[in-house]
């Protein structure tokens, strides 16, 4: 009878060590998924201001890589006609606060956009679409095979080095763009005080008219040095704004 309850004694000890062994193993794991997934260090303000920098530095780069490339070019009129909208809105909400633009154009919009054809004409127009959608799908189902065998062609050239990709980088284009405007104010630079050297040289010799000439040249030139570092100086404070550096 000793032995047996000696015998249970064992077993659950046993059993509670395992027990006790597994717990510590899923707290090792809840802590671990806890530090590596769940838990993130509360960051301190020049931690945020210096995320906030980053973040804005990205948003320059898109903005400057659309203003670059130009996609959005509307008329010479649209501006005008922008004026007249707001110009009439204004003369509007002056006479009567109730005044509202968009209820009195919303009828001529409606026409415009053709929003009032009949039911038949919404399913032929429909019908169009589809019947072109189905076409085009019947006709390249020939094209296909082309189609791909060219794209094969061109992976096996940029393979081969025949065909290269270009990559553009703002970074250097703003730093070529800075490079060109620094070597043309030196350029300028470098003429004035030769000019001025030439008057001074003519003057004392008693050349007046020639003098003369290099003087105005040499203010000219002094002009177009002074317009080069001002535009020196609106490429780095731009640079600054784009990078978040300012």
């Amino acid at each position: 009878m000793f032995l047996c309850s000696a015998y249970k004694h064992k077993i659950l000890i046993s059993k509670f060590g395992s027990f006790e062994e597994r717990l510590a193993a899923q707290r090792r794991e809840r802590e671990m998924a806890t530090t590596e997934l769940g838990f993130k260090k509360q960051l301190t303000k020049e931690e945020k201001m210096e995320k906030r920098k980053q973040r804005l530095a990205a948003i320059g780069e898109d903005l400057l890589s659309i203003a670059a490339d130009q996609p959005f070019r509307f008329p010479a009129t649209f501006t005008f006609v922008v004026r007249a909208f707001s110009v009439l809105d204004g003369i509007g909400k002056g006479l009567d606060p109730r005044f509202d633009i968009t209820e009195i154009a919303k009828p001529y919009a409606l026409e415009l956009l053709r929003f009032r054809e009949a039911g038949v004409e919404v399913l032929l127009k429909d019908f169009r679409k589809r019947w072109d959608r189905q076409s085009r799908a019947f006709h390249n189902l020939f094209r296909q095979a082309d189609r791909v065998q060219k794209l094969a062609e061109t992976i096996q050239r940029l393979e081969q080095g025949d065909l290269k990709l270009r990559v553009r980088t703002l970074e250097a284009e703003r730093a070529f763009q800075r490079v060109a405007a620094v070597q043309k104010t030196i350029g300028s630079a470098v003429a004035a005080g030769s000019l001025i050297n030439l008057a001074t040289i003519l003057f004392l010799h008693s050349i007046r008219v020639p003098a003369t000439a290099a003087s105005i040249l040499c203010a000219f030139f002094s002009f177009q040095v002074l317009f080069g570092i001002i535009k020196v100086k609106r490429l780095d404070q731009q640079e600054r704004l784009i990078t978040g550096t300012a």
